[in-house]
């Protein structure tokens, strides 16, 4: 299907948002589930439950088949929302054979953009609710927000491998 056909489509059904992430076909669903979710957050010697704040550096890490990649998070709202959300264990659909994405339990924060070219590593969200990893670069015309990037991507396509994969994100407690 040609891309104004595609655009057409998806403007008179409305539902460009609830899409899985660059989907080629209008009947493409997400079967991916969410295994594992807790929130986790920070607690002071009082036990009095504190936010993650937008000046605290988050350190995130996702873990493959056992492999721990480090990512360098953004420093904006929805990096700081997604991390709130973890730890988090998500099965994770290959597309294109070039990333793998998931939907989130909860819809995050926004501000897309063009992304022009994706870079092996990029962890972005697609619409409010659709986590993507990317794990080979290319260019594109989709709009994300990002959430942050693979410190040490060279591996992370062998690590990914064919097909969906399970991934579980979570991050350091200091």
């Amino acid at each position: 299907m040609n891309m104004n056909n595609r655009m057409i489509i998806m403007m008179a059904v409305g539902i460009l948002p609830a899409l899985s992430a660059c989907a080629d076909d209008q009947n493409a669903t997400s079967n991916s589930s969410i295994v594992h979710e807790s929130l986790t957050q920070k607690t002071s010697p009082n036990n009095a439950k504190q936010t993650i704040s937008e000046k605290e550096q988050v350190n995130m890490w996702i873990t493959i088949n056992g492999n721990r990649f480090e990512v360098m998070a953004e420093d904006n709202a929805t990096a700081h929302a997604f991390a709130a959300q973890l730890p988090l264990t998500l099965n994770m659909e290959d597309l294109h054979s070039n990333e793998k994405h998931a939907q989130l339990p909860n819809p995050l924060p926004t501000n897309a953009s063009s992304a022009n070219t994706i870079h092996n590593g990029d962890v972005m969200l697609y619409g409010s609710s659709t986590l993507v990893v990317f794990y080979k670069s290319f260019l594109s015309s989709y709009s994300y927000t990002r959430i942050g990037r693979v410190s040490q991507p060279d591996k992370l396509a062998d690590v990914l491998g064919q097909g969906n994969v399970q991934i579980e994100f979570s991050r350091d407690e200091r």
